[in-house]
């Protein structure tokens, strides 16, 4: 289920729940396509908010950069969900695991036989 997004100034990045989590995916806002490799899940919601938001300040002050025009609250938003990201996700012990990883494991987890211990 979507739960809620962050707007850089070429892509989305849309929170969504997981089965194992909440899951944060990009998408391009040209085209509406979402980026495989990159998604992210997060055990907790404030962490995979604050990554989102994290990852909106990042593209924006990348577009700043490409396009000369970088001012001073471009920086200080980065820099302040930056600071809030890592603050929380070290609080809450949630670095986020990559969601190329977790489909590696699903898919694992499916093909080969369940070894059972007597």
């Amino acid at each position: 289920m979507f739960m809620s997004a962050a707007e850089g100034r070429h892509w989305r990045y849309e929170i969504c729940e997981h089965s194992d989590g909440y899951l944060v995916q990009m998408r391009d806002l040209d085209t509406g396509e979402l980026d495989d490799e990159f998604a992210t899940v997060f055990r907790t919601l404030p962490v995979a908010f604050a990554y989102a938001e994290m990852s909106a300040a990042f593209d924006r002050f990348a577009a700043a950069e490409v396009e000369n025009s970088t001012d001073e609250e471009t920086v200080l938003e980065l820099q302040v969900s930056e600071r809030n990201f890592i603050d929380l996700s070290d609080r809450l012990h949630d670095v986020g695991i990559n969601g190329v990883a977790i489909r590696a494991w699903e898919k694992s987890r499916g093909s080969s036989p369940r070894m059972t211990l007597h």
